[in-house]
């Protein structure tokens, strides 16, 4: 073997292949052609003699050769990015956290991360990419467009990793001067009442409660449906509406917006689950592990 002729930039390419367990998957995680991993394959191939990786039904198996470059190349792959993140720190004092997820849940956040004065003083925030489905959430995750992701569980992927923040349960709200709605409902006044209804192509609240039943019974659709809880709440200041909103971020709007909980006893709890998704890499960022902390605090 000749040293001099090694490209060195494989070793990011045996690394990312062996973690995805997939050609396609590591071009995606690379932003490169899969052609270019084809490619790459094959000159590690050609240097170490040895196939690598072999075809599986769901994607490659590394070779023992293989998992044992892996394991070197990984240390040596952490290294090389973390000497890039020092001199990134080292030009610009204050690093970008990017963040995907529903407006609500971006407002709540923004507040507490400007309460414990982790923006400005240590990072900025950057919100991307609200209305995405699964699979794009998790090429955002996989390509690092994305620090952290919020919102529902995404499928299984190697590359990335779950952490459970909390059950997103739900309030009915309305605003402060509801002509016919008092401190309470039962079912049967709610189907009477006019609602207006979250719906999304890509996202769900996915409310499987009794609520749901009572909807159903209703003679009136919703006179409003949008993919945004914000305009929901908001409508609801102008006219009797009722609304079902997250009950993690009541107590927030109450401080800016004229509305008021609605106790109800057909609403059960602890249905939706909300997870952080963050890639395998920044599992040690403490940053970000400071930010996931503030996710899974009470309101």
């Amino acid at each position: 073997m000749d040293s001099k002729k090694f490209d060195y930039n494989l070793i990011r390419y045996l690394v990312i292949i062996v973690e995805t367990r997939s050609m396609a998957n590591a071009a995606e995680v690379l932003n490169v052609a899969p052609s270019a991993v084809s490619y790459a394959v094959k000159k590690m191939r050609d240097h170490y003699h040895d196939p690598l990786f072999t075809r599986t039904l769901n994607g490659v198996m590394p070779t023992a050769l293989a998992m044992n470059l892996y394991n070197k190349f990984k240390v040596i792959d952490a290294d090389i990015t973390n000497v890039l993140n020092l001199k990134s720190i080292s030009q610009n004092t204050k690093r970008s956290v990017y963040i995907r997820c529903d407006p609500l849940t971006e407002f709540w956040l923004t507040e507490k991360l400007l309460r414990q004065h982790i923006i400005p003083d240590e990072c900025s925030a950057e919100f991307r990419y609200v209305t995405l489905d699964s699979e794009q959430r998790v090429s955002k995750l996989r390509n690092k467009e994305i620090d952290i992701d919020i919102g529902l569980q995404l499928p299984g992927d190697s590359s990335l990793v779950a952490r459970p923040l909390f059950d997103l349960d739900f309030t009915l709200i309305c605003r402060n001067d509801h002509k016919t709605v008092g401190e309470s409902i039962t079912r049967e006044q709610f189907a009477k009442e006019r609602y207006v209804g979250f719906g999304s192509p890509f996202y769900r609240t996915l409310l499987r409660t009794d609520a749901a039943e009572a909807i159903a019974l209703r003679e009136t659709d919703p006179v409003i449906v949008s993919d945004s809880h914000f305009n929901l709440i908001l409508a609801s200041i102008f006219d009797d509406l009722l609304v079902f909103c997250p009950s993690r971020y009541v107590q927030i709007l109450k401080k800016i917006i004229p509305i008021r909980e609605v106790q109800c006893d057909f609403i059960n709890r602890g249905n939706v689950k909300y997870v952080a998704h963050i890639h395998k890499q920044n599992m040690g960022d403490e940053l970000i592990g400071r930010v996931i902390g503030l996710l899974r605090e009470g309101v």
